[in-house]
């Protein structure tokens, strides 16, 4: 890694107020810090900054110019851009490789700072939630760049992290700032500055190192229509949590919880998505969505991913898994007992105590942890839509742990019956 580092290092950002950020011993460093979870590939180059924890005025300061900046909050780390700042959004998609269809959450430390017609129950929804990972998407008329980061729908989700770096840069840039997960478009979400730097290394993008994130997947999100409250993505804060709280309100009990899965498919191509972000078409697209998170393909690896069942009345025709090629990713050890000769298969459970919580933890980290294992050419993932015995713990967590690895997985499930894995239809 050292002598990788000495050899591809080529500096290309001009940022001379700032050159600590990308001066080669402070990315060395970081790399070293991080050495098990980076991968680079030695044809690209480094571009972006590491920040530390001590300099978060330097990192309101690059919002305030325009700059990407990646920070830790409570759910995922989030690439960061100042939400009044057309060209800094737009920046977002481009770095993410995202389609212009699929709008942007923004971050705020005082929800006076986005909404000066706030309707009258966000206070309430404030009072029960904020600061936490608890996202609500409403029509907004403030910011002028309410079309890229709406898709242009018009509503914007926003949201005040619980987590003390991102409220502090928040606090410091005093600005609203347009945040999705800090990861390329469709890959896994990054709980950790280590996920990030692989995703944008070659990128200008400049990271803030603070540890991984706390919850490990993304927030809910929730869009208030007449007297129903839509569950739009599912997210760390459970549906159930959201109806108890809301139930003890007297303003807010009167909202029906409503949640229907969303499983998009993603129309466009890379190079679709690349002309899109040149052309600025948003107004004209038709499919745009409502809210992050609900394309079929989502959270993915680098590698094919399967979720394993053991019962299914679709069973086609038998598939050519080489388990010593596989990763597997358990819940207790439900697989381990199941599937033979696991022996010196690569192998994590997301909870050995069937802890639906530390699963969601863990999930996104072993992920990238399972995409990074040498020859493995697929994830075999627990299924969290089979029926799990007394020793769960935590279960409110398992319905966002079961949309996550159905994205990240694509939907494909795979029937495991001895010995033999068949594709389920």
């Amino acid at each position: 890694m050292q002598c990788q580092f000495e050899q591809k290092f080529k500096l290309k950002i001009s940022m001379e107020n700032f050159p600590q950020l990308y001066s080669k011993e402070r990315l060395h460093s970081f790399i070293t810090k991080y050495k098990d979870l980076i991968q680079l590939d030695p044809h690209k180059e480094l571009h972006c900054g590491i920040i530390h924890l001590d300099e978060l005025h330097i990192a309101a300061q690059l919002l305030h110019q325009g700059e990407l900046v990646a920070f830790p909050t409570e759910t995922v780390y989030g690439l960061g851009a100042n939400a009044k700042n057309a060209q800094a959004i737009l920046n977002i998609f481009k770095a993410k490789k995202r389609p212009l269809s699929d709008p942007l959450i923004v971050h705020v430390h005082d929800k006076n700072n986005i909404y000066t017609d706030k309707p009258d129950f966000l206070d309430s929804f404030a009072e029960l939630f904020w600061p936490g990972p608890f996202t609500i998407v409403l029509k907004s008329t403030q910011l002028e760049t309410t079309e890229i980061l709406s898709a242009g729908t018009g509503s914007i989700g926003i949201r005040i992290p619980n987590h003390k770096v991102a409220l502090e840069l928040l606090e410091k840039a005093n600005l609203p700032v347009a945040a999705p997960s800090a990861n390329l478009f469709t890959h896994i979400s990054p709980t950790s500055a280590a996920h990030v730097f692989n995703d944008f290394y070659d990128q200008r993008v400049h990271i803030i190192d603070a540890g991984r994130s706390d919850n490990g997947i993304e927030s809910t999100v929730i869009k208030p229509l007449g007297n129903e409250l839509h569950i739009l993505r599912l997210g760390s804060l459970a549906k159930e949590t959201i109806m108890k709280k809301i139930g003890q309100s007297d303003k807010l009990k009167h909202f029906a919880i409503k949640y229907e899965n969303k499983y998009m498919q993603i129309e466009e191509t890379e190079e679709d998505i690349e002309k899109e972000l040149e052309e600025l078409n948003v107004l004209e697209r038709k499919n745009s969505m409502e809210a992050p998170g609900q394309f079929l393909k989502h959270y993915s690896a680098r590698i094919n991913s399967f979720i394993v069942t053991f019962q299914s009345n679709t069973i086609g025709q038998q598939i050519d898994l080489d388990l010593k090629e596989s990763v597997i990713i358990d819940f207790g050890s439900e697989l381990k007992n199941r599937i033979a000769d696991l022996d010196e298969i690569k192998y994590k459970s997301l909870s050995e105590n069937y802890d639906a919580k530390e699963a969601m933890f863990n999930l996104y980290d072993s992920l990238r942890w399972a995409e990074l294992q040498q020859g493995a050419k697929q994830i075999l993932l627990y299924d969290f839509d089979t029926q799990i015995n007394q020793k769960v713990q935590n279960d409110e967590n398992v319905l966002s742990i079961q949309d996550k690895i159905f994205r990240s997985a694509s939907g494909q499930k795979t029937y495991y019956n001895n010995n033999k894995f068949y594709l389920c239809q």
